[in-house]
């Protein structure tokens, strides 16, 4: 699996790399559809990649490109209506996990999963549905949805819906991981060719301090959610989530310090990696969000469940 993982990821980043730049992510904010990025996704049949451990790899390449495209939202709702034993189908799709609020990408979307709080899941053709557009910090569409007298193409119970909730939570991690590792590569390259005082700024031992910080969080959080991919229950995903979320702040804030005003300008691609990081760390849970619900998990098993918790989780 680490070979093929490894040739997955390769190809990935080609492809990423090859189709997103600064023309494509205006024309998105614009309105408009990432079709070649699109076709290219699929040609490479990433949009039904098996969840956790490929679906986690893709969303977190697509993160550090900032990539305009519902990937994860598609990845998340191939897997739950395989899961469920439905018909997936072509297309970008798009998940809610409550009321019908801020669906990310729902006007592009070909098909809409929606799960009910009883854990009723149901498939919607979204060109039948009322969407009022939306977009969150960072310029993605994030649409109120109105199903009206739309009845579901298909339908299945007994879904989990906490569960799905994690695993929305993990991919939106995965992402926030990508985009630090982009903002770390590009703040370390900044800080070796911006000169002041004869010498590049990354000599000066305060700025030395904020690339080490930067690194750190970045590490951190890489690490969690590459724990959790590989073992995903409760604490490993909530860690993961919480731990990417807040090193998301952090790292941001740490990143325009050093970039001084040049991260916040248009021509710089600094910002669109930021704002993914400020609207991504909120989405299907905040740090403080998760951390709520460890420590609630933790008090609920009581102190002598604490070790052998950890124990498992880190081995």
């Amino acid at each position: 699996m680490s070979d093929e993982l490894d040739l997955i990821n390769q190809s990935a980043e080609r492809l990423f790399a090859d189709y997103v730049d600064a023309k494509l992510h205006d024309a998105v904010e614009a309105g408009e559809w990432p079709a070649s990025l699109w076709d290219a996704i699929t040609e490479a049949g990433f949009e039904r990649a098996e969840m956790p451990v490929l679906g986690v790899a893709l969303a977190r390449i697509a993160g550090r490109h900032a990539a305009p495209i519902p990937l994860a939202e598609t990845i998340l709702a191939a897997s739950l209506l395989e899961e469920a034993g439905l018909n997936v189908p072509y297309g970008p799709l798009t998940v809610s996990l409550g009321d019908l609020t801020r669906v990310p990408w729902a006007r592009h979307a070909t098909g809409l999963v929606a799960i009910s709080k009883d854990g009723t899941l149901a498939l919607y053709e979204t060109a039948h549905l009322d969407v009022a557009p939306g977009i969150n910090l960072a310029g993605e569409p994030r649409d109120d949805v109105a199903l009206g007298s739309t009845k579901a193409v298909s339908t299945a119970s007994g879904i989990s819906v906490e569960t799905l909730f994690e695993k929305a939570a993990l991919l939106r991690a995965a992402q926030i991981t990508g985009a630090l590792e982009a903002v770390l590569a590009k703040t370390v390259q900044y800080a070796g060719e911006r000169k002041q005082f004869g010498r590049p700024i990354a000599k000066f031992q305060a700025i030395q301090h904020h690339l080490a910080a930067l690194a750190g969080h970045t590490a951190a959080a890489c690490a969690a959610v590459e724990a959790a991919a590989s073992a995903p229950d409760f604490l490993a995903i909530a860690s993961a989530k919480a731990c990417a979320s807040e090193a998301a702040g952090k790292a941001a804030a740490i990143a325009h310090q050093v970039h001084g005003a040049i991260g916040f300008t248009q021509e710089h691609d600094l910002h669109r990696l930021t704002k993914a990081l400020w609207a991504w760390r909120e989405e299907f849970g905040s740090e403080g969000n998760w951390n709520a619900r460890i420590g609630a998990a933790v008090a609920a098993n009581g102190g002598g469940g604490l070790w052998p918790d950890l124990v498992a989780w880190s081995g």
